[in-house]
């Protein structure tokens, strides 16, 4: 079956897997077609795949106070962003971190 993959052209693929095989290729096309094997498949939204990177970031400017200005930056609400950092400590702010002579 590789042998007749080398042949295969871009006019050669049905009109509705071409936008599918100019983005991806037509040996990619062929791998995807393999490993679907003629079931459905379904691929979710790039906020799905992004979403782990995402919720870094927000953990990474968590400080305990900036909920809103997390979910007014990343289109999400306050509660979600809560959940997302959820168990982690605040950065104490300046004035909590220093020692008094009193």
């Amino acid at each position: 079956m590789n042998h007749l993959a080398k042949e295969l052209t871009m006019e050669m693929i049905p009109e509705r897997y071409r936008p599918i095989a100019e983005l991806i290729g037509i040996d990619n096309l062929l791998k995807l077609a393999e490993y679907v094997h003629g079931d459905e498949f379904y691929i979710p939204a790039p906020s799905f795949f992004l979403r782990p990177v995402r919720d870094k970031k927000i953990r990474e400017e968590y400080d305990g106070r900036n909920h809103h200005e997390l979910a007014k930056k990343y289109a999400l609400n306050e509660r979600t962003i809560r959940e997302i950092c959820e168990g982690l400590k605040p950065v104490p702010e300046e004035d909590d971190r220093q020692l008094t002579l009193f």
